[in-house]
């Protein structure tokens, strides 16, 4: 993390900011929440169902991620993807999040996943603040993502090793 990262999380300040000119995320997105597989699975999922960009990962991801692992998710959207901002004559009405993945092997990687406010809100948060603070920190801070991870698992990858059977037209996880 950045000095700067570390004197915010030091002072208990939530790392996500509101660009100049834009209107602050609601309350609830100030939150991060714990994930089980199956959920991180289904955000991504439904991002992909319902084209919103950011979202993909399938089997991919399924056979990838820590199937007993606890993963985190935090709106965290990028000034582009601000909600409200117009692109292709529709306005973003959903939350660009950043995702803190548990692979099989143990690391924790990044990821983002376009998800909407009320499915994100749905969500229940049950870690205490203060650990909110430190993993949306180290969640923002992640530089590995899934794709780089992927890639570098990519010599391993068997259906024996890790239960993943590529299909023709499979090529690299798009998680991110």
């Amino acid at each position: 993390m950045t000095p700067r990262q570390w004197a915010g999380l030091l002072l208990g300040r939530w790392p996500v900011r509101t660009p100049a000119g834009r209107q602050p995320l609601p309350a609830a997105a100030y939150v991060l929440k714990p994930l089980d597989t199956e959920t991180v699975c289904a955000l991504y999922d439904e991002a992909r169902r319902l084209r919103l960009g950011l979202g993909g990962g399938g089997p991919w991801l399924r056979a990838h991620l820590d199937p007993d692992g606890v993963h985190y998710l935090l709106p965290n959207p990028a000034s582009y993807y601000w909600p409200g901002t117009r692109i292709s004559d529709a306005e973003i009405g959903w939350w660009q999040c950043t995702a803190l993945l548990r692979m099989r092997d143990g690391e924790q990687v990044g990821g983002l996943v376009a998800v909407l406010p009320e499915t994100f809100a749905a969500l229940p948060s049950t870690l205490p603040r203060r650990r909110q603070l430190r993993l949306a920190h180290r969640a923002r801070s992640t530089e590995r993502d899934a794709y780089l991870w992927g890639r570098d698992h990519e010599a391993e990858c068997t259906p024996e090793f890790c239960g993943y059977v590529p299909a023709a037209t499979n090529s690299a996880p798009t998680t991110t």
